[in-house]
């Protein structure tokens, strides 16, 4: 014999279903939310350490054109 569910019980059925639906989309949410705040301190991160490795390419630059010159002023 088969059963067919009354318009009350498939009305359950499709409730609880998007209820059950909608509580995973949350916890995603909730998960790819986390992950887009650890990216996001990851990328602060390295553009900070891209900045200290500009900084310190620059005073690198800065002592090399020091030397450059001292060795011109020696050459003549």
């Amino acid at each position: 014999m088969l059963f067919n569910p009354t318009p009350i019980e498939r009305l359950t059925t499709l409730t609880t279903q998007l209820i059950e639906k909608r509580v995973a989309e949350n916890d995603e949410l909730k998960i790819l939310q986390e992950e887009i705040a650890m990216l996001q301190a990851s990328i602060k991160s390295k553009d900070d350490e891209i900045a200290m490795l500009s900084n310190e390419l620059l005073e690198k630059d800065i002592e090399i054109e020091a030397i450059v010159s001292k060795i011109e002023s020696l050459l003549g």
